[in-house]
């Protein structure tokens, strides 16, 4: 089962991706850039701070309000939206290209050793 896995590096990243955006998504990790807007009565404010993907969900979202204010909304900074694409999109694609060229390697290895053989048949 792991071997056939191993064989298809595109569906290695996928289940990487998929699991790095769930669990980010479920628990609260706040590693994104990104803007918190804050509304009381009369005062408006905004603080940038670190923002975790479970935000979205409204899970963990109680622990960014400032004296008992909660955000009325928050966004990514441009620096979040790439760091969100380097984890989400960039470490899955590595990970592709890693298991690609090591598939790539054994399956050379193997035909070196085949040729080897039939070059050692040929010879005898």
């Amino acid at each position: 089962m792991m071997k056939k896995l191993v064989e298809k590096p595109f569906l290695i990243g996928i289940l990487v991706s998929v699991l790095l955006f769930i669990v980010c998504l479920f628990i609260r990790i706040p590693m994104y850039d990104g803007i918190f807007y804050y509304d009381n009565a009369l005062v408006h404010f905004q603080l940038e701070s670190k923002i975790a993907l479970s935000y979205f969900m409204g899970i963990g979202l109680d622990k960014a309000s400032v004296n008992g204010v909660p955000p009325t909304h928050f966004e990514f900074k441009p620096i979040g939206y790439v760091l969100f694409a380097l984890i989400h999109i960039g470490l899955p694609a590595l990970i592709i290209i890693r298991f690609k060229l090591s598939n790539a390697r054994n399956a050379y290895a193997k035909a070196s050793e085949k040729e080897q053989k039939l070059e050692n048949f040929s010879n005898d």
